[in-house]
C-alpha cells in the first residue's frame, strides 16, 4: 500500500464504501485523494478549483453521508490485512479533539474542554477513543481499526462511591471493551490480536472479560489490588519481588525531562487478584503480572511498569516481549498527534456542525495513519530508494523542491526516490540531524510540507499571471 499514488490509496481504502449512491463514493474517493495529496491544508486548498471545492463542500453538508459508514469501510481494509499477520498489536487509547468556535461547541454538551489550561468557558472536547493495528514482528503500523466518537453532555451526578457503583457498561471506561469487542467482530477471530491498553484499562471487569473469553492482551496497571495469592497487594510486591533480568529502555526528552537510558530490573510471576467490592464477576481473577523497575536512585521518578498479561511467560525473554509490546504503545500517541495537530490538523477545522466535521476528521484519520506509513517507508532507506517521490507528489513538486534544496545541482532527468524526498522536505522544515540517527521529528517533517506547499502556491498564482 505503501507504495501506492495519494489518488490509488484513496481508491483502495474508500473505493468500497457503500453511501446509497456511486456518484458520492467517487466523490469520495477524489476528496480523500486531493487531501491525501495536501496533506494539513484546508478542503479549499487541496481542492483547489472553484468546481471541485464546491463539490466537495457539497459532499461534507450531505446529511445522507454518515460518517460512520466512511469509516467503517476503511477499518474493514485494515482488520482484512490483520488478519494476515502472525501476530498483530491493537494498540488502544483516547485523545480529545479541542474547539471553541461557537456553533461547533453549542453541540458538544455542556461540560467545558478536558484542557485544564483553557480560559475559554466555551471550550469543548469531542472525545476519540482509537485502534491503531501494528505487525507485532515488524513493528510496522498495519492501519485503524476502529475509532469511537463521544463527547460529555453532562457531568454525571453523585458522590465518588455513588460513581463508581455504577454498572460497567454505563462507564466511559466501556468503550475499551466495546472497541476490542468492534474488531473482534470485523476481524472474525482474535486469536492473532493482543490488546495494549495503558492504565485507563485497568477496570476489574475488563480484565476479567479477557480471560472469560480466552483473549491476548497487555494491560498496564493502574490500582494498587488486592491479591489473593501471595497474600498482599501490589504495592507491597513491589517491594519485595526479585529481580529475574535486567534491560535497559530509552526514556525520550519530554517538558523539564532529559532524555535518558533508563536502567531497568524485572521480574514476572502469576497473581491472584481479589475482586473490588463493587465489582461484577468471580471473585478472584489469575493473571500474568510483569513488574519493570528502574534501579537508578537518584531519578526522582524512576519508571516503574506494572503489567497484566495473558501471555505465557516462561523465560525472562518471553517476559521482555510483552514488555516491548507495550512499549510500542506509544505509536498510538504519536498518531493522535499527527491527527490533531502535526499532520493533518484536524483541530485546525473550522466546520459548523459536528456531522459536517466528522465527514472529513475520519478522512484525516486515515491520511494520517498514511503519512506514518510513509514515514516509516522513507526511515527504512533500502527500500525507500527503491520507490519513487511520486508516489507522494507530482513532478513539478518535487522539482520546486530539489531546486531549493539541492541549490546548484542541476534538476535530475531520473526522478529522485521516496528516501530523498522525506530528508529534503525535513529539511525544508528546519530538520538538522544532531544526534546522527536519522530520525525526522512528525512537527518539523509536516512544517516542510506546508512551506513547500506554500511554495507551490506562489508559484501557480505567478503562473495565472501569464492567463490575464
Amino acid at each position: 500500500m505503501s507504495d501506492l499514488n495519494a489518488a490509488e490509496w484513496a481508491q483502495l481504502i474508500f473505493g468500497d464504501t457503500d453511501l446509497g449512491d456511486p456518484r458520492r463514493t467517487k466523490r469520495l474517493t477524489k476528496l480523500a485523494g486531493s487531501m491525501a495529496q495536501n496533506a494539513g491544508e484546508s478542503v479549499v486548498k487541496a481542492s483547489g478549483d472553484p468546481a471541485t471545492i464546491e463539490a466537495a463542500y457539497r459532499f461534507i453538508r450531505n446529511d445522507n453521508i454518515v460518517p460512520e459508514v466512511i469509516a467503517e469501510t476503511g477499518f474493514n481494509h485494515t482488520c482484512e490485512v490483520a488478519r494476515e499477520c502472525t501476530d498483530v498489536l491493537a494498540i488502544q487509547d483516547t485523545t480529545g479533539i479541542s474547539f471553541k468556535h461557537n456553533s461547533l461547541c453549542s453541540e458538544l454538551g455542556d461540560v467545558s474542554s478536558a484542557n485544564t489550561g483553557s480560559k475559554s468557558a466555551k471550550g469543548r472536547s469531542l472525545y476519540v477513543h482509537s485502534t491503531l493495528m501494528l505487525d507485532a514482528e515488524n513493528e510496522q503500523i498495519i492501519g485503524l481499526a476502529n475509532q469511537k466518537y463521544w463527547f460529555r453532555k453532562e457531568k454525571v451526578a453523585g458522590s465518588k462511591p455513588e460513581r463508581q457503583s455504577r454498572l460497567f457498561k454505563d462507564k466511559e471506561s466501556y468503550r475499551w471493551k466495546e472497541s476490542f469487542d468492534a474488531v473482534k467482530q470485523k476481524t472474525g477471530q482474535v486469536t492473532n490480536i493482543i490488546d495494549v491498553c495503558d492504565r485507563e484499562a485497568d477496570v476489574y471487569e475488563y480484565l476479567a472479560y479477557h480471560k472469560m473469553n480466552g483473549h491476548r492482551f497487555v494491560v498496564r496497571a493502574k490500582e494498587n489490588r488486592k491479591l489473593l495469592d501471595p497474600l498482599t497487594n501490589l504495592n507491597e510486591l513491589l517491594k519485595t519481588t526479585e529481580s529475574k533480568c535486567s534491560y535497559s529502555v530509552d526514556v525520550k526528552q519530554k517538558g523539564g525531562r532529559s532524555a535518558r537510558q533508563a536502567k531497568m530490573k524485572l521480574s514476572y510471576q502469576t497473581i491472584n487478584i481479589k475482586k473490588p467490592q463493587r465489582a461484577v464477576g468471580e471473585p478472584a481473577l489469575p493473571i500474568n503480572l510483569i513488574i519493570c523497575q528502574e534501579y537508578n536512585k537518584e531519578e526522582s521518578e524512576p519508571l516503574c511498569w506494572l503489567l497484566y498479561t495473558s501471555e505465557p511467560l516462561y523465560t525472562s525473554e518471553d517476559a521482555l516481549k510483552v514488555v516491548r509490546y507495550y512499549e510500542l504503545r506509544w505509536r498510538i500517541e504519536e498518531f493522535h498527534k499527527v491527527w490533531k495537530t502535526d499532520g493533518t490538523d484536524v483541530e485546525g477545522l473550522r466546520l459548523q456542525s459536528l456531522n459536517n466535521l466528522k465527514r472529513i476528521a475520519v478522512i484525516q484519520a486515515f491520511i494520517a495513519v498514511r503519512l506514518m506509513q510513509l514515514q516509516e517507508l522513507a526511515q527504512n532507506k533500502e527500500t525507500a530508494k527503491t520507490i519513487s517521490c511520486t508516489v507522494h507528489v507530482q513532478d513539478k513538486t518535487w522539482k520546486i523542491l530539489w531546486l531549493k534544496i539541492e541549490k546548484n545541482k542541476a534538476v535530475p532527468k531520473k526522478t529522485p526516490s521516496l528516501h530523498w524526498f522525506y530528508y529534503a522536505i525535513a529539511k525544508l522544515g528546519g530538520w538538522y540531524d544532531s544526534k546522527r540517527n536519522g530520525r525526522v521529528g512528525v512537527k518539523a517533517m509536516w512544517q516542510g510540507w506546508l512551506k513547500l506547499a506554500e511554495m507551490m502556491e506562489s508559484i501557480a498564482m505567478l503562473e495565472s499571471l501569464d492567463d490575464l
